[in-house]
């Protein structure tokens, strides 16, 4: 009866109501990220700690290059991002907007001051079933140390995206959090009215 009770009754109820705190979780990480990007924008050096002012509104002085890879966005079309060179030595991608298709003429070499919020979350694993396409510089996932080897240049982690890219989208956590607990506090409402039934059946 008591491995029941533990199965039926108390695992459920913990894995929902477990459930609903990570949402709450969720929901204060996203928070946080909103608080930095409403921060000052900050015109960065590029011998600054970058992963310092993730989420950041940020400028950076550097040289973009002419090399452009081209990352899917779905029915958009693709993110053309470009790494830029620091005054380090290392460089750092930029991604200057979407295009619907791929463009035929090449890129220009020029000195710019990138504007845009900083996202510092290392590399994206790769996908298990789409592979990115390097013959035809197709992308699908942004792995900052896959595209070091394949360029031959050292990347920082940290990958700037122009004003109204890839920002963080509003969610739900709060709402997905109370309907976790509502269905932990049913589940264990259920079973409290079930036992009691049963008990009452079995006492008769």
């Amino acid at each position: 009866m008591l491995k029941k009770i533990v199965f039926v009754l108390i695992i459920p109820c913990l894995l929902l109501f477990f459930l609903g705190l990570w949402q709450l979780f969720r929901l204060n990480w996203r928070n946080g990220i909103i608080k930095n990007m409403d921060l000052p924008v900050v015109h960065l050096l590029s011998s600054d700690d970058l992963a310092k002012f993730n989420y950041r509104h940020v400028k950076i002085d550097g040289i973009l290059s002419d090399i452009e890879l081209y990352v899917f966005a779905g029915q958009h079309g693709y993110h053309v991002l470009s790494p830029m060179l620091l005054t380090t030595g290392r460089y750092m991608l930029v991604n200057k907007g979407i295009v619907r298709e791929k463009k035929e003429e090449k890129a220009k070499i020029e000195k710019v001051v990138a504007n845009g919020v900083l996202y510092c979350n290392g590399s994206k694993s790769k996908a298990w079933l789409i592979k990115n396409d390097i013959a035809s510089n197709t992308w699908f996932t942004l792995n900052t140390k896959e595209i070091s080897n394949e360029l031959g240049i050292k990347l920082e982690k940290c990958i700037l995206w122009q004003e109204g890219l890839g920002g963080i989208q509003p969610m739900k956590h709060l709402e997905y959090a109370i309907t976790w607990f509502a269905l932990a506090l049913i589940w264990l409402i259920m079973c409290i009215v079930y036992y009691r039934q049963n008990k009452c059946h079995s006492s008769g």
